[in-house]
């Protein structure tokens, strides 16, 4: 798991991702927040956000190679406030190695790509 911190607050880095992933190709599937879904429940956490998202070349490739990956996918990337700094936390790379066989695998070089390139557009 890698946490890099971000210079927006979640709402804001969320939807700057969102829109980044969408320019990108991408779909964003879901968009989950933790924090309301809490306070529906009358629990209290602090902001929260989960973006499921994907491309079925990239996805399909993995699948390819290893069905279970499917499990994983479509990708997920989570916002959240951690103490008063909001942070992107994802899976990476060496995760999918771990779990899935998929050792040199190029689409995961291009997902790693992905996320240091939206860590960097919300930290310019």
């Amino acid at each position: 798991m890698k946490k890099i911190p971000l210079k927006y607050s979640v709402a804001e880095s969320t939807e700057q991702i969102k829109k980044s992933l969408a320019d990108k190709g991408f779909t964003v599937f879901s968009d989950i927040d933790h924090q309301e879904n809490a306070k529906g429940a009358d629990l209290k956490m602090p902001s929260s956000r989960v973006l499921i998202f994907g491309n079925p070349v990239a996805g399909t490739k993995l699948m390819q190679k290893d069905i279970s990956v499917s499990l994983d996918l479509p990708m997920r990337l989570a916002i959240v406030d951690d103490g008063g700094k909001t942070l992107l936390i994802h899976q990476t790379m060496e995760d999918f190695v771990a779990n899935y066989q998929l050792e040199n695998h190029p689409v995961l070089a291009g997902i790693e790509a992905l996320f240091k390139e939206l860590a960097s557009e919300l930290n310019a």
